[in-house]
């Protein structure tokens, strides 16, 4: 237990929800606000190969509508697809993500939790341009030579529920 000991655990608010952090430094923090920060261009400039570069090349995503995507070639190839002029979302905007949790599991693996909106997606593959699914998406996160690449990704919507456990933000 004492390797998985962690220096820092704090509570903070970020737009109504809680942000937890367990890390071992802040450069750790830092690490995942870069990732971040690099997700979050890419996606914003539909750049699919930026967005690849930011995966393992055994990175596996299972995304919001069931989908297993394995290696870092399909991944691109998805997401080159979807990022297309005319693909679903080739001319959507999107908002940054935002830090939700952090776990640090060792020095070279952390796990990012983030809160995110995405464009209602019917099921005819077109997209809502007014309607958004608030979002939750998880990383793995592995270190590597050119700093933190995902080599999970889950991202899934988020169903409101008024529940006696739910969280600030999580009711309708």
């Amino acid at each position: 237990m004492s390797r998985r000991m962690f220096c820092c655990t704090s509570l903070a608010a970020t737009g109504g929800q809680r942000l937890l952090l367990q890390t071992q430094n802040h450069a750790d923090v830092s690490g995942a606000e870069e990732f971040m920060k690099k997700w979050d261009q890419a996606w914003g400039n539909h750049d699919a190969e930026a967005l690849a570069r930011l995966h393992t090349e055994d990175a596996v995503t299972v995304n919001r509508f069931g989908t297993l995507l394995e290696g870092r070639g399909p991944t691109e190839k998805a997401l080159g697809f979807l990022h297309s002029k005319q693909g679903p979302f080739g001319q959507s905007k999107f908002p940054p993500l935002k830090m939700l949790a952090l776990r640090q599991l060792t020095p070279d693996v952390m796990v990012l939790q983030t809160a995110w909106q995405n464009p209602v997606m019917h099921p005819d593959g077109k997209i809502d341009s007014v309607k958004v699914d608030d979002m939750i998406v998880t990383f793995v996160l592995l270190k590597s030579r050119q700093g933190w690449k995902a080599s999970e990704i889950d991202p899934h919507n988020v169903e409101k529920m008024d529940l006696p456990y739910s969280n600030a933000g999580q009711k309708e």
